[in-house]
């Protein structure tokens, strides 16, 4: 339903603009002496202005029935978005990459058995997980459009390449057994591998030919970096340093997050949308163009509490410091449907307050069949907006629904007044009104000041006609 909040402060704003009219009613009826009936006047037009206030509480029934709908439409919306994105590939958390080394350490135990106290040794098998000295990312997304009936989501296609470069300290422990770099592996965290188009690169200095590659990283204490993909080294043993470069293309929808692994990490993110969203650890520098923008990060490992070596067999997450952003669009027409309701039963009252100011300067009374009619080709705008905007681009379903109430209702009210005149002032009081409303929907940041402007300007206005107002003593 319609904000309560929101609907009690254009009831109690009709209040005050019923009260302004009364005071024009009683101007217009001076040259009557009191005999001829003011006192009649006065409870017909109290009368009115009740009829009036119950054909706008009368109003938010519909508009209330509207909203309902719009939501309902938005959420399935959100739902066909939701499925687009779980097919083509979710919101996508890269952490990567990071050496695994396997190795073995001892433990010895005693115990007493008959007086005897024995050491009985035993062996484990453990990772340790080595995150980059210095990492180099860009990602390079580009924006598409995917649709499922009416119904469209926006998606991305990302090419990510940079480098990464390792320092192997072997770890000091008295108790080491065995130190295992035969079988060390180079793992890279993606959350959703269904969406990896290809991997074009995952090479170390020197090799020319794409490794094999192995589906997941095996590190499932590692939050973050618990799915990706592996490929397998054999390190010398005196190689206490070398780089690895990568690429891979990959979808996503929403958004992007990349983790600073690196003792030093260097991230760059770009794309072809115009309307990011930067969440988590803000960029250093950023440009936002009119079709694109372009964010970067330079991130220091001091930032986090994880250590940049640390055993696998340790529950850790390692999304505590997060590059985002996110691709959105800044306005959906579901939203700006949304926003024009708030402003329904503002529009109506000032229909219905026009339309009574008609027939106090012609003398002549409508029916509330009439008042009521109006209302309902009012409301019917929001409907046609509703079902139009899924259709066609929002201006043209703005354009086509706002010509019902448009061409409707100035021939109706001239018809019924039998007064051209005053059908052509309805036909510019409500051009003037739904070209505002227009500006308010585009707008993001200035809605509500735009709003809030509008009711001040009809307040002057009204101010100004009632100057006179005030009767002798």
């Amino acid at each position: 339903m319609l904000n309560v909040a929101s609907s009690l402060t254009l009831l109690v704003t009709l209040a005050v603009v019923a009260g302004c009219i009364y005071l024009i009613y009683h101007s217009t009826n001076k040259d009557r002496s009191p005999l001829q009936g003011a006192a009649l006047y006065r409870a017909q037009l109290t009368v009115r202005l009740c009829i009036l206030v119950g054909l706008g509480l009368v109003s938010l029934l519909p508009l209330g029935l509207i909203q309902s709908v719009s939501e309902e439409r938005a959420a399935l919306h959100q739902q066909v978005v939701k499925e687009i994105g779980q097919s083509w590939g979710s919101q996508q958390t890269l952490g990567g990459p990071a050496l695994v080394i396997p190795y073995q350490y001892e433990k010895f135990t005693e115990t007493n058995v008959d007086g005897k106290v024995e050491r009985q040794r035993q062996v484990f098998d453990d990772e340790v997980v080595i995150l980059p000295h210095n990492l180099t990312l860009d990602a390079d997304l580009q924006h598409q459009f995917r649709t499922r009936g009416i119904y469209q989501s926006l998606v991305y296609q990302g090419d990510i390449s940079g480098e990464a470069e390792f320092t192997i300290d072997k770890p000091d422990m008295a108790n080491l057994v065995k130190w295992d770099i035969d079988h060390a592996r180079i793992v890279f965290g993606v959350s959703d591998n269904q969406a990896i188009e290809q991997v074009s690169r995952f090479n170390l200095a020197g090799e020319q030919q794409l490794p094999t590659l192995d589906s997941g990283t095996q590190l499932p204490n590692i939050y973050g970096m618990n799915t990706g993909f592996q490929r397998r080294i054999a390190l010398a043993p005196n190689q206490y340093q070398f780089t690895l470069s990568f690429a891979l293309t990959l979808r996503g929808s929403e958004g992007l997050n990349i983790l600073p692994l690196g003792d030093a990490s260097h991230i760059h993110i770009k794309a072809d949308w115009p309307h990011p969203s930067f969440k988590g650890y803000l960029p250093a520098s950023r440009t936002i163009t009119d079709s694109s923008f372009d964010a970067t990060w330079n991130i220091s490992h001091l930032t986090r509490n994880y250590p940049q070596v640390f055993s696998a067999n340790v529950a850790l997450g390692v999304t505590e410091v997060i590059a985002n952003v996110t691709l959105f669009e800044p306005v959906t027409h579901y939203g700006k449907i949304e926003r024009s309701l708030k402003y329904g039963i503002l529009f109506i009252l000032l229909t219905y307050i026009m339309l009574l100011i008609f027939e106090l300067g012609q003398k002549s009374r409508l029916s509330t069949v009439q008042y009521l009619l109006v209302g309902c080709a009012m409301c019917l705008f929001y409907m046609l907006l509703l079902s139009l905007s899924e259709h066609m681009a929002f201006l043209s379903a703005y354009l086509a629904a706002a010509a019902v109430p448009l061409i409707s209702i100035p021939l109706y009210v001239g018809s019924a007044s039998r007064s051209k005149r005053q059908g052509g002032v309805m036909l510019l009081m409500l051009v003037a009104l739904y070209a505002v409303l227009y500006s308010i929907l585009q707008l993001e940041d200035y809605a509500l000041l735009m709003g809030t402007g509008l009711l001040v300007v009809i307040l002057l206005i009204l101010m100004y006609l009632t100057r006179h107002q005030a009767e002798p003593t």
